[in-house]
């Protein structure tokens, strides 16, 4: 049987880069291995491709192939006593929940999709809003099977095979291409959650509050980004904390009173509407929700349906693609702990400055982790959003830039599903040559003839 390409443009989420490329379909591991000896018969790379919510050019191979893996999409085993699940790696966070929820179980660490393949979740090593508490996506990760591009299919663990496994583990699917996933799930009692909404004014509010917070579940702070002055840092945080309740009825899958592709098709047109004025609505946006929490909230508990809480609904997803058609420049900054106060601080005021306050900007704690590419560290991160217009872009890529020099200078990395500007250079100064060199010691000797490429391999991996 051969397993036929088509050939056509993809766009990362933020829809910042294009890809012309040829896309295979595979459903099962059979048709996986057809596929890559027909990518090499046709002297093509690969690069494997789950729901594409990466801000940047990780699952993108312009010239090549990529490999769809949302076709591999089976729940392959499911231990309802331990939480237990194995996946193939196109099964979406959705897939998971609407089978474990409803025995009481729930993914330790989720992004804002539930759109996102768990395939996708574990090559980008994805954090969530409890990354101090519960770390990474990976460090809930039992085993992995992984096909190489010798036609090898090997199921490693952390125990078996420490330096595949902790390689694979956040490396794009530079290494190989994983076909089945376990994941230790976590238990809960309710499909509720308790939120809590404090307001802030300035950053240092921000960290103290993190400080008194240590138990919760959850832990984000939103930013104003256009707030400035005596006011910089002004927002609101955000606490949840899981129910202690016990509440079996509530552990059911969510469904849409109103359907989604309606909802969805509102949103596109609302954003579209929308589009001209970006920045002043999302000022007003902004101040409005501190008003709202500084007004009517007052850290007044508030309980809210767990899946509600920690997705964005498809037409939000929907309505920022209409609003921002040219997309975000994203930058997500982790800093070490001592310095994080002072360079948030900096990187607002001089985004403020020059013109480009950020649309949005997102604080959150980190602990590290033991994997080899890991970006986590012990402090905090800033995400900051920044509108494209062509006609400042050059400027407004300059200024990140410079922005990431300030995030070296004091320790920090950065994340490769979401930093779309890095260089050989500043990665390497961010991860340090050893740790670069290793991965791609390891990349020699489990991919010999670079047969795993992307458009974000060619970027930050490259010789300088």
């Amino acid at each position: 049987m051969t397993i036929s390409a088509i050939h056509a443009e993809l766009t990362n989420w933020s829809m910042t880069e294009r890809s012309l490329c040829a896309i295979y379909t595979p459903s099962d591991s059979i048709e996986l291995m057809e596929a890559l000896s027909e990518a090499q018969t046709q002297g093509l790379s690969v690069i494997p491709h789950g729901a594409g919510h990466s801000y940047t050019d990780a699952a993108l191979n312009t010239h090549g192939a990529v490999l769809d893996m949302t076709g591999m999409r089976r729940i392959l085993a499911w231990n309802a006593e331990q939480g237990i699940m194995q996946v193939e790696p196109g099964v979406s966070l959705r897939d998971v929940i609407r089978v474990a929820l409803p025995d009481g179980w729930w993914p330790p660490v989720t992004p804002s999709t539930a759109e996102a393949t768990v395939g996708g979740c574990v090559a980008m090593n994805i954090t969530g809003r409890n990354a101090r508490k519960c770390g990474s996506f990976g460090e809930h990760v039992l085993s992995l099977r992984v096909l190489l591009v010798s036609g090898l299919e090997l199921d490693i663990t952390a125990a078996s095979a420490a330096d595949l496994f902790y390689a694979v583990v956040g490396s794009a699917g530079l290494l190989g291409i994983i076909t089945a996933v376990t994941l230790q799930l976590q238990r809960i009692s309710s499909g509720y959650v308790e939120s809590v909404m404090r307001p802030v004014t300035t950053l240092s509010e921000v960290f103290t509050i993190f400080q008194e917070e240590q138990s919760a579940d959850l832990l984000e702070a939103l930013l104003n980004g256009f707030a400035g002055g005596v006011q910089l840092g002004q927002g609101i945080v955000t606490r949840t904390s899981y129910s202690d309740i016990a509440d079996r009825a509530s552990l059911r899958f969510p469904v849409s009173r109103i359907p989604d592709q309606l909802m969805v098709s509102l949103a596109r047109s609302v954003g579209t509407l929308c589009r001209p004025a970006v920045k002043s609505g999302m000022r007003v946006a902004n101040r409005a929700a501190y008003e709202w929490s500084r007004r009517w909230t007052r850290g007044k508990p508030r309980r809210r349906p767990l899946f509600e809480s920690a997705f964005f609904p498809l037409a939000a997803l929907a309505g920022y693609r209409a609003i921002l058609p040219r997309g975000t420049v994203s930058l997500q900054a982790f800093v070490p702990r001592p310095h994080a106060e002072a360079l948030f601080t900096e990187i607002l005021r001089r985004s403020q400055a020059l013109g480009f306050p950020p649309l949005w900007s997102v604080v959150k704690e980190h602990r590290p982790d033991p994997f080899l590419l890991s970006y986590q560290l012990d402090g905090f991160s800033l995400e900051t959003y920044y509108q494209i217009v062509p006609q400042t872009l050059p400027m407004l890529q300059k200024m990140v830039r410079e922005l990431m020099e300030l995030v070296i200078a004091a320790g920090g990395r950065f994340y490769l599903a979401k930093d779309g500007l890095l260089t050989p250079a500043l990665y390497r100064a961010s991860m340090g040559d050893a740790t670069v060199d290793a991965f791609l010691q390891l990349k020699r000797r489990y991919d010999p003839d670079l047969l795993l490429q992307s458009d974000l391999f060619h970027r930050v991996f490259q010789p300088l």
